[in-house]
């Protein structure tokens, strides 16, 4: 009997566990390694952030669904695999062997380029932590977001949002950004962004942080800016698991995959949505838009190599539709260098983001 375990509850994961529910192969044995019973679906930060959704609504039950899959569930992180031995060891000692083994296990928001950020920047990655950390969001008078992309400015939106219907509107929710807001997202995206943050009376810095110590954030440009709690989310950072492995990465960390979805060195190990870099395709978004596109790639890929069947490769779109949460059930959509303003908007994404979660049995 042939054994595939998926490491990580993401998109592309969930995919493959809802398809094993109508599709099993009794000659193949199915196990999901996760640090927590619960999958916090990363499209509705911004809602539960805001106060939208109850914390109920924005999670998927991992056991229960292995359950239904007649998959293995196992409450553990992976520390460590050898990709020769074809060993995974578990923070609880244990240690798995597979035939086949896949990685969807996201990213980091930190960053080991800025001086003390590590030391003092507020983790919501792994995503099982994101619930407590919010809640330290909400107590924080003087909250500072490092970033300039759409993960910090929603959140930063949706925190505002919070604070004011909740009658902390003095609270001070800044951002610290080193490039135009949105800046993949075009000139006039960018600067429709920028007008929509400061309405809010969110403050922005335009610098790059180079130092955070435990009251202050420092930018290059020798701004100082106070707060109780800062947050990065500049872009996904690498998880360590890779960097101590021989499998072959990017520069930045990330396992280096081939369009099939498989390390380029390895073929039976497989990684998808952040925690992965396509080698044909670097500039790939790591977002959840692609890890969801390549969870079908993924399914195919794993039951084919497990067969000595036929693998189909992944094909990156080159455009595709975003929608931002900007607070007060507001959308910012984005397509290319188009975007717009709207309620319609968040409508479309409460309705792409409730039907995500449950696909998958909430």
């Amino acid at each position: 009997m042939k054994t595939i375990i998926l490491v990580g509850g993401g998109h592309s994961h969930l995919y493959c566990l809802k398809k094993h529910i109508q599709k099993r192969d009794e000659n193949v044995r199915w196990i999901l390694i996760s640090p927590s019973r619960h999958q916090y679906y990363s499209g509705m930060f911004s809602g539960y952030t805001e106060g939208i959704y109850p914390l109920e609504e924005t999670r998927i039950d991992l056991e229960r669904l292995c359950e239904e899959a007649g998959c293995d569930f196992v409450a553990s992180a992976v520390l460590s695999i050898d990709p020769d031995q074809q060993h995974l060891l578990t923070d609880k000692g244990d240690i798995f062997t597979y035939d086949f083994v896949s990685f969807d296990i996201g990213s980091r928001n930190d960053s080991m380029e800025i001086e003390g950020l590590h030391e003092h920047n507020l983790p919501i990655k792994p995503n099982y932590r994101f619930p407590e950390q919010i809640e330290k969001l909400h107590n924080s008078r003087k909250t500072v977001f490092i970033g300039g992309g759409a993960a910090s400015i929603e959140m930063a939106l949706s925190l505002k949002a919070w604070k004011v219907d909740n009658g902390y509107g003095d609270h001070s929710v800044s951002v610290v950004h080193s490039s135009p807001l949105l800046k993949k997202a075009g000139s006039f995206s960018s600067k429709k962004i920028t007008e929509v943050v400061s309405s809010k009376e969110i403050t922005l810095y335009d610098g790059r942080v180079e130092k955070v110590d435990g009251t202050h954030v420092f930018t290059e440009d020798g701004a100082s800016i106070d707060y109780d709690e800062v947050i990065f989310l500049g872009g996904p950072k690498a998880p360590p698991l890779f960097a101590s492995s021989i499998l072959p990465t990017d520069a930045k960390g990330f396992l280096l995959v081939n369009s099939y979805l498989q390390s380029v060195e390895y073929p039976n190990v497989f990684g998808t949505g952040d925690c992965a870099t396509l080698k044909d395709f670097p500039d790939v978004p790591k977002n959840g838009v692609t890890a969801v596109r390549q969870g079908p790639v993924l399914w195919k890929n794993l039951n084919g190599a497990a067969a000595k069947g036929k693998i189909i490769p992944f094909e990156p779109q080159k455009r595709y539709l975003a929608i931002m949460s900007i607070g007060d059930k507001k959308g910012f959509l984005t397509y290319g260098s188009f975007s717009l303003v709207s309620r319609w908007a968040w409508r479309l994404k409460n309705w792409i983001d409730e039907r995500f979660v449950g696909r998958y049995g909430g």
